[in-house]
């Protein structure tokens, strides 16, 4: 008889979040490289880091053993810009979006991993210098590379859907339709 290994189950939960994710072009262009074995899910896992944000870099620092994962898309732009035009429109300030705080509140979600020496940042502000992207530091202690692919999918589904609430809250119409000024004599004559 032959033993599963929860590595297994895992591959299998992987593909079919990827399903969900993807067209089946990019399952068949991502998958056609592993097996199904317990080996092969960790490269799976550390590689799939990569397919969530479009541009994906990873950094490694020696002298502090530390990698540095930087997740730049569109998808987190286009979440800046309509922020922006959002705070301009209704004269907030970024603190008072309220989308600004749903967003981070799914980025710490996101990135609340189980396992430990590891931090995070994220740079979706005008007041940031820098690009619009997110930034996950793992040191050498940190053993959830597993973990980061179904937080980035959280992530990135957020974008998506507080950028589509914005969208519909900044379509809204609000125009304001100027009464006419009606003098005395004309309420007069009215009467």
């Amino acid at each position: 008889m032959t033993e599963l290994y929860d590595e297994f189950f895992s591959m299998l939960r992987f593909a079919k979040r990827l399903y969900e994710y993807g067209t089946k072009e990019q399952i068949k262009r991502w998958f056609s490289l592993y097996e199904l074995d317990g080996e092969n899910y960790w490269e799976l896992a550390y590689d799939a880091i990569s397919w969530v944000f479009l541009d994906t870099r990873r950094y490694y620092n020696e002298r502090d053993e530390t990698e540095i994962w930087l997740f730049v898309d569109p998808a987190i732009d286009r979440f800046c810009q309509l922020c922006q035009e959002y705070e301009e429109r209704w004269g907030i300030s970024e603190e008072k979006n309220q989308y600004r705080r749903d967003m981070e509140q799914i980025i710490h979600e996101g990135f609340s991993f189980n396992s430990w020496d590891y931090n995070y940042s994220w740079r979706l502000s005008v007041k940031n210098r820098g690009c619009r992207c997110l930034i996950l530091f793992t040191g050498g202690e940190f053993y959830g590379h597993d973990e980061i692919f179904e937080g980035l999918m959280e992530i990135r589904d957020g974008f998506d859907a507080i950028t589509a609430r914005i969208e519909a809250e900044l379509a809204k119409e609000t125009r304001i339709m100027p009464l006419p000024l009606v003098t005395a004599a004309q309420w007069k004559e009215a009467a």
